[in-house]
């Protein structure tokens, strides 16, 4: 797993391109290799054959906001239109992902008056 500082969600909608910076923030970046065939052998199914791999690799975001910043996470996060992950990895090469939200951003604070981590999942 890999864990990266600073990112970029970026919302593409019929309206334009919209951005959410967090320069502060910290991707953790996990790899994943999935199989859409997965066949146990007939004659000893202890040999499984696998079949047409494919990734889907999974982001753990986490960004220290206030609360007008998480709000406005919120709304960007749930809004319509095509959301994308930009991060920009340790040899200087920017990674763009296509992604969905897998786990919603907890609200940090009942009285929401302090800024605190805020930690949320895209796959």
């Amino acid at each position: 797993m890999a864990i990266i500082r600073g990112w970029r969600l970026i919302r593409q909608t019929s309206n334009g391109v919209f951005y959410f910076n967090c320069t502060t923030g910290q991707v953790e970046y996990s790899p994943r290799r999935k199989y859409r065939i997965e066949k146990k052998n007939a004659f000893d199914p202890t040999i499984l054959h696998l079949r047409d791999e494919y990734r889907e690799d999974s982001f753990d975001l986490q960004a220290t906001l206030n609360p007008d910043e998480y709000y406005t996470l919120m709304n960007f996060i749930t809004a319509s239109g095509r959301l994308y992950l930009e991060y920009t990895a340790y040899n200087e090469v920017r990674s763009q992902f296509p992604v969905t939200v897998s786990q919603f951003p907890k609200c940090p604070d009942d009285l929401h008056e302090y800024t605190e981590k805020v930690k949320f999942s895209l796959e």
